[in-house]
């Protein structure tokens, strides 16, 4: 097995594609299980599409970059791969979160009318967009997951890392607000 494996990671390196094809149907598997195991003791909230994203970034990576190159001991392949699928997956749910946390990413009229498009009411949906613009940025995350990604409030406590009850609460909260406001509105 070892000298079997030690050949195919030199084919790889020598860029193979043949013995890449098997590269990947050999240890995709283990990929996938590192990623999605380390996410799960870290509590993390994740989807199969996430689990795709990492391994296929991981194998992206591994052949454009020969990295299979930074591997002294072959013997310690499965190792090694373990720890980079299980580093990807941690940093991929970061950069997730940040994107979800960036202003850019909250709440924007295009996805109000997305969500509403019967809605014709443009001020409507402009004072809905300016009412959600000034909540803080964790309050937006929770309201943008629970109402555009139809999230639960356990799947997002989880990805979040704050407790049921903190997010059941704030999103009770928010909407509440948030249906006060656009009453306002509506008798004006």
């Amino acid at each position: 097995m070892f000298s079997d494996t030690h050949m195919l990671v030199e084919r790889c390196i020598r860029r193979d594609k043949k013995a890449w094809e098997q590269f990947i149907e050999r240890f995709s598997g283990l990929l996938y299980y590192s990623a999605r195991e380390r996410l799960k003791r870290n509590g993390v909230f994740f989807g199969q599409q996430d689990l795709q994203d990492i391994v296929q970034g991981v194998l992206l990576e591994l052949w454009e970059k020969s990295r299979l190159q930074e591997v002294r001991d072959r013997s310690k392949i499965t190792a090694w791969l373990s720890i980079v699928a299980q580093t990807r997956a941690l940093n991929y749910m970061v950069r997730k979160k940040e994107r979800l946390l960036s202003e850019k990413e909250s709440f924007r009229l295009d996805d109000l009318k997305a969500e509403a498009p019967e809605c014709e009411n443009e001020d409507l949906l402009n004072a809905l967009e300016s009412s959600i613009r000034e909540l803080a940025p964790r309050e937006k995350i929770i309201l943008k997951m629970n109402i555009f990604y139809k999230k639960t409030h356990r799947e997002i406590a989880a990805f979040m890392g704050l407790p049921l009850n903190t997010v059941s609460t704030i999103i009770a909260r928010k909407k509440k607000a948030l249906r006060k406001k656009l009453k306002e509105f509506e008798r004006k």
